[in-house]
C-alpha cells in the first residue's frame, strides 16, 4: 500500500514500512535508498534474494518502468536510482508536516 499525496504538481508516494505488505514498486524504492544505481536485472535478483519475493522479471520491469514514468526513478545508461528532485519534494513535504504539527498542538478531545 502506498500513501499518495499531491504536493504542488508532484505526487509524492510514501511507502509502507512493513516489508510483507509492500508492492514491488515500494520494494524497489526501498532497495534504492540503500544501494544504487542498479540495473533491472540487479533489482530483480535482489527482490528475490533480500525480500524472498517470487516475482517475475516482467513484473519487476513493469514496476521499474512505472516508477520511471512517475519521475520517482531516473535512468543512467541501463541503471536506475532515485530521482533527486523527488527526494527533495518528499523531504520538503516531511518538513512542512513537522512544522505544522509543531505549530498546532490540537488534541482530539479539543475537536467538536
Amino acid at each position: 500500500m502506498v500513501l499518495g499525496i499531491l504536493v504542488e504538481d508532484w505526487a509524492i508516494k510514501l511507502p509502507v514500512l512493513n516489508h510483507r505488505d509492500k508492492s514491488i514498486s515500494e520494494l524497489v524504492v526501498t532497495m534504492l535508498t540503500e544501494e544504487w544505481p542498479l540495473s533491472t536485472k540487479g533489482i530483480h535478483n535482489r527482490l528475490k534474494r533480500l525480500y524472498a519475493r517470487e516475482v517475475s522479471f516482467q513484473a519487476t520491469h513493469k514496476a521499474i518502468k512505472k516508477l520511471y514514468f512517475e519521475e520517482i526513478l531516473v535512468k543512467y545508461g541501463g541503471y536506475y536510482k532515485l530521482n533527486h528532485d523527488w527526494l527533495r519534494q518528499v523531504g520538503k513535504f516531511s518538513n512542512d508536516v513537522i512544522e505544522r504539527y509543531g505549530k498546532h498542538q490540537t488534541m482530539l478531545k479539543d475537536l467538536p
